[in-house]
């Protein structure tokens, strides 16, 4: 007996199934853990962004004359917190448990950083004190408190079932708006004509609409968010004081010249880059009319004209006036009215003639070729490219011999001073980085274009050879996805949208946590409407 034991104090054989086994629990234990910490992580992020959204749309509200009453803007915040399945930003793995407003009123004049507007200030409707009462009384601030459940996974296995989260979100009332000079750049490529989009509307999903007309109206709830003139202005008047000014550019560019050979742009030696010059087929062509017929494309290096529409401010009569002035240009070139049973004034809108494949970078340099060229002193110039396209233009489509403005030591991926069939991609990507790039105005002031950019169904698989773009917010390199997310300005929760059309499958990554056109728009419009987010630890404000 004393030998066995003897030899099982000394014998080892065996052991480290004890020490393994013991290893193992703690090795599970954290890897248990960890997904449950990331799905938490994870979780937070999609909350702060619905708070964040939540907010932005509240402070736009705010000073509306619609939304008279705290109730009413907390609808609007209701309607952007993703709490329940019909709200925007809902998201099913996120369950929401609470959604808080509170007001203040705080000095501009203190926190001038912060662009806030005065309290008790007439901004579309009457300031007074503000209180608990209303939100349109003369609060410049609003609070949005959003709490949730996470469920854990291994965690309950330590009595954790589900973790308490919780963001905090604070923007400043709409009212102090920077002027904006803003060039719209939509897709009018075959496919925007040849699809549709039942749910491209938050308001109307049972309604079929092209890609190209859901485009349009998205553009319609943008241009009835922004101040044409000053209010009490009529922004239909001569010598107005413009502040939000709205351009129009298309791709493909339309034809440089009226007089066509054989039904196509003709091909000259040396046409005059003009590509930022109004095209003679614009603006009164898109008003339903089958004379003049449609405006034929132009390959992207045979000087096309992107430019629809120069500057406008006659969009809305007035500040103050809800709907858009239908007898305007703009108006008239996004179907204002169209598409809906009382509509009257005919405006058909911008056909998707087609007629040319995808191609970004012509479009980027001659929207931030014409913000430069007609920018003025504290105003921001903006620009906002939508697109559901692949670019894949054919060399055919590609043609051409005009020397552009921009070269391949500017936008890698060109051949010389021609935009290059291949690595369209890449050029894509290039030339919304020149674009982005800071200058200096003529007073000595840097100024740098913000860029939004839409993806609408755009392709998760594409791009032509000689590619170089790399992966982004989860979308794989080389692809339309990855090119229309490095397009956007930083940071992508701000400046990227994708938005899947319905019944199309496969879906871009990344970017603001939208669902609608019409609600990527009405973001944004929120974000140029000057209700900025202010930092979350600001603590010297009373909240009513």
């Amino acid at each position: 007996m004393k030998t066995l034991l003897r030899r099982l104090c000394r014998e080892q054989d065996g052991q480290t199934l004890y020490l393994v086994a013991a290893s193992m629990v703690v090795i599970l234990g954290m890897a248990a853990l960890s997904i449950d910490i990331g799905f938490a992580m994870h979780a937070q992020r999609e909350l702060q962004a619905n708070t964040d959204a939540a907010a932005s749309a509240g402070g736009t509200a705010m000073p509306n004359p619609i939304y008279n009453s705290t109730t009413n803007v907390q609808s609007v915040v209701d309607l952007y917190s993703g709490q329940t399945s019909s709200d925007y930003n809902f998201h099913n793995d996120l369950k929401i448990t609470g959604v808080s407003v509170s007001f203040a009123c705080v000095s501009s004049s203190t926190y001038p950083t912060y662009n806030l507007p005065a309290c008790n200030e007439s901004v579309n409707g009457s300031y007074g004190t503000c209180t608990s009462s209303g939100a349109s009384t003369g609060c410049n601030l609003i609070k949005v408190v959003e709490t949730a459940q996470e469920p854990t996974f291994f965690a309950k296995i330590f009595g954790f079932g589900a973790l308490n989260l919780t963001a905090t979100s604070i923007a400043s009332a709409a009212g102090n708006a920077v002027p904006y000079h803003i060039m719209l750049v939509l897709d009018t490529t075959a496919s925007m004509q040849s699809t549709s989009d039942p749910g491209c509307l938050a308001a109307k999903p049972n309604n079929s609409y092209t890609a190209e007309q859901c485009a349009q109206m998205g553009a319609q709830t943008l241009l009835g968010s922004l101040a044409p003139c000053l209010s009490g202005q009529t922004c239909t008047n001569s010598g107005i004081t413009p502040v939000d000014e709205v351009g129009l550019m298309v791709f493909p560019g339309a034809c440089y010249t009226k007089t066509l050979t054989s039904g196509k742009c003709p091909q000259t030696p040396t046409p005059a880059l003009s590509n930022t010059t109004q095209t003679p087929w614009a603006s009164d062509d898109y008003t339903c009319s089958s004379n003049p017929p449609d405006p034929p494309p132009s390959p992207y290096n045979n000087d096309p004209e992107y430019l629809v529409l120069p500057f406008q401010t006659n969009y809305r009569t007035t500040d103050n006036t809800l709907g858009l002035n239908t007898s305007s240009d703009l108006a008239e070139s996004i179907g204002a009215n169209t598409w809906v049973a009382t509509d009257t004034s005919n405006n058909c809108g911008m056909p998707g003639y087609g007629g040319e494949g995808t191609f970004y970078a012509g479009a980027i340099v001659a929207a931030q070729t014409y913000l430069v060229n007609n920018h003025t002193p504290n105003v921001q110039d903006i620009m906002i490219l939508l697109s559901d396209g692949d670019a894949t233009a054919s060399s055919t489509e590609m043609a051409g011999s005009t020397q552009q403005q921009v070269s391949s030591g500017q936008i890698a991926g060109m051949n010389g001073h021609l935009f290059s069939a291949t690595a369209e991609c890449t050029q894509a990507v290039n030339a919304a980085t020149w674009a982005k790039t800071p200058w200096t105005q003529s007073n000595g002031i840097s100024t740098q274009t913000e860029i939004y950019s839409i993806s609408y169904g755009s392709e998760n698989a594409g791009c032509t050879s000689g590619e170089n773009v790399p992966a982004i917010a989860g979308n794989p390199a080389n692809t339309p996805c990855a090119t229309m997310a490095s397009i956007a300005s930083s940071p992508l929760s701000k400046y990227f949208y994708k938005v899947t059309q319905t019944g199309q499958s496969g879906s871009c990554q990344g970017g603001a946590p939208t669902q609608k056109l019409d609600q990527v728009f009405n973001v944004i419009a929120g974000y140029l409407q000057s209700s900025r987010l202010v930092p979350a630890s600001f603590t010297s404000a009373t909240w009513n």
